[in-house]
C-alpha cells in the first residue's frame, strides 16, 4: 500500500513539475531552494493557485532540499471536534495534515510558531482563494 501510495503522489509531483526558486542574501535569484534561511522565524505567505495541490510539493521539497519542516496554518474546521463522538475527525480524513505540522489558524497559534523561531506557511485567502470563491463565507 505504501509504494502504492508513493508512486501516486510521485506522479503528481512530476506532473505539476514545480520550479523552486529563492534569493541569495546578494539578491540573485537562484534555481533551488538554497536562499531560505535555515533558522527561523520564517514566515511564507502564498496563494492558492490549485486549489491548495500546490501545497505538496513545495512541503515536500523543504523537507527533502533542506530538512525544514513547513509548518502550515489550516482552517479551523479541519481540527474541529465532533459533537457526538468528542473526538477529531477520523484519522484518514486530515491525518496527514496533523502529522505534518499544521494548526489552526489563528493570530495566537501564529505568535507561537514565530516564537519558537518555526518556518510557518500562511495563506491568507483561505479556503475560499482555493476554490476560487466558490465557497460561501462561513
Amino acid at each position: 500500500m505504501f509504494s502504492n501510495n508513493y508512486c501516486v503522489f510521485r506522479l503528481f509531483l512530476i506532473a505539476t513539475s514545480a520550479v523552486m526558486l529563492s534569493t541569495l542574501e546578494g539578491g540573485k535569484v537562484v534555481k533551488g531552494l538554497a536562499g531560505i534561511p535555515s533558522d527561523g522565524p520564517v514566515l511564507f505567505v502564498g496563494y492558492h493557485m490549485l486549489m491548495g495541490y500546490e501545497l505538496a510539493p513545495m512541503v515536500s521539497q523543504l523537507l527533502l532540499e533542506r530538512n525544514i519542516l513547513l509548518r502550515g496554518l489550516a482552517h479551523p474546521l479541519l481540527f474541529m471536534r465532533k459533537k457526538k463522538e468528542g473526538t477529531l475527525p477520523p484519522l484518514s480524513d486530515f491525518d496527514l495534515m496533523r502529522v505534518m505540522g499544521a494548526v489552526p489558524v489563528s493570530g495566537t497559534n501564529l505568535f507561537k510558531l514565530l516564537s519558537s523561531k518555526a518556518h510557518v506557511l500562511l495563506y491568507p485567502g483561505g479556503a475560499r482563494e482555493a476554490a476560487h470563491r466558490k465557497v460561501p463565507k462561513l
